[in-house]
Order: C-alpha cells, then structure tokens, then sequence
C-alpha cells in the first residue's frame, strides 16, 4: 500500500467519523459535567466528581423513566458534598 492509499483511507475513516457526529448531535439529548457544576444547590462538585456522576448516572437509569433533573440533583448529590 502505498502512503497516497493509505492517506485516503485514513481520511475517508475520519469523513466517516464526521459524518457521524453530526447525525448524533441532530438525534440527542445530551447531559453534560455542566449540568452537575451549574446546577444551583445544596451541593458543591467538582469536574472529576461530576464525570464520575455523570457516567454513574447515564450507565444505572432506566430507560423507561428516563432523565431529569431531579436525577441529575441526585447524583449531584450522592458524588458531591453538601454545602450546608
């Protein structure tokens, strides 16, 4: 193979890649580290503990209920400290 062939295929992987990122950011609803350290109230996190938060949360919820944000203050709750 020779580095031309190469360089396409590489290229037409990352196209491909593109292409699929932008139809996830057209299909979804997305929860962030932002809504844990952005949400006002009695809890305080930090990033990392929000990235733990946020995996916890999307890997246990039950599809059928969902995610909200009493689920987000939840887990807030149970990865950060209370401020009070």
């Amino acid at each position: 193979m020779t580095d031309k062939e190469a360089l396409k295929i590489v290229q037409q992987k990352y196209d491909d890649l593109v292409d699929e990122f932008e139809q996830y950011k057209k299909e979804s609803i997305k929860w962030s580290i932002e809504d844990f350290t952005e949400l006002e109230d009695d809890y305080t996190i930090t990033v990392e503990q929000a990235q733990d938060a946020l995996e916890s949360m999307i890997h246990h919820h039950d599809a059928s209920l969902g995610i909200n944000w009493d689920t987000v203050e939840y887990y807030k709750s149970e990865y950060g400290k209370a401020t009070k």
